[in-house]
């Protein structure tokens, strides 16, 4: 027989609760599964990340809108003469890519400062995208639309008069 101070444990860790996986009954925490625990965690990480999204809640909805409201009318006046549809799609993905890229990227000191910031544009950028393919997909299902002719009909209702 191994002497107990030679004996190695073994112990398998659990990557929601980081307990161990064989420990006996008599060990848990509180006398809870890892179930328990684990949803206890999911919980708590949960109401955390809600908290964080009722902050500056109204300015988050307004940053999301006025982007929406851009590509809208990006997509009018872009669309108005159809000669800028290259440079202007190029010019949507730099902007887009460069908040993206400012948004994860925070290592530098000078964006640590201006955090709030940026994360006021990624809203932005998230309404902006929205508004985009919605508005892509607005001027597609005119065309589906148009080709079958359902909604194309007239009606007239005094052709005595004329």
């Amino acid at each position: 027989m191994i002497p107990v101070k030679w004996r190695i444990a073994w112990r398998v860790r659990s990557s929601a609760d980081r307990g161990s996986l064989g420990s006996p009954s008599g060990s848990n925490r509180s006398g809870s599964t890892r179930l328990v625990r684990a949803l206890q965690a999911f919980q708590i990480k949960l109401s955390t990340r809600i908290v964080d999204l009722k902050k500056d809640f109204p300015k988050k909805i307004l940053f999301f809108l006025m982007g929406f409201y851009c590509a809208t009318a990006f997509a009018t006046v872009i669309g108005q003469t159809g000669d800028w549809d290259i440079l202007s799609a190029g010019l949507a993905v730099v902007v887009v890519e460069g908040i993206g890229a400012l948004m994860y990227r925070a290592s530098l000191p000078l964006l640590k400062k201006i955090r709030s910031l940026i994360t006021s544009f990624n809203y932005w950028k998230a309404g902006l995208c929205l508004g985009l393919f919605l508005d892509a997909f607005k001027y597609e299902m005119d065309n589906i639309l148009g080709i079958c002719g359902l909604f194309n009909f007239e009606i007239d209702n005094f052709p005595i008069f004329l």
